[in-house]
């Protein structure tokens, strides 16, 4: 899995976004990741996240719960997010943190 990360302006603290591209049961996804920013600017531990494939378009928070990686509760999130999935984006932003 590759990813690309989004530079932000100079001389500004730079939060942490990025797309990336991968395959998963046979279906072609992109995702853009953005950390979570409270309205005070501090990082809140969660990521947005936009999924695209050729099966239609989901928006969910990518949250760490005890360790492990799952998608948030939203109302607005339509279908499930699959655990694979999700455990995929959360080893990417493992890698981008590094």
């Amino acid at each position: 899995m590759d990813f690309q990360l989004v530079a932000g302006g100079p001389d500004t603290a730079d939060h942490l976004v990025f797309t990336t591209t991968f395959t998963y049961n046979n279906v072609f996804y992109k995702a853009a990741l953005a950390e979570t920013i409270s309205w005070a600017g501090r990082r809140v531990g969660t990521y947005d996240v936009l999924l695209q494939s050729g099966r239609g378009t989901q928006r969910f928070t990518l949250l760490r719960d005890d360790g492990h990686w799952r998608a948030g509760d939203e109302v607005e999130q339509i279908g499930v997010v699959l655990q694979g999935i999700v455990d995929l984006l959360g080893e990417a932003v493992r890698k981008v943190r590094m």
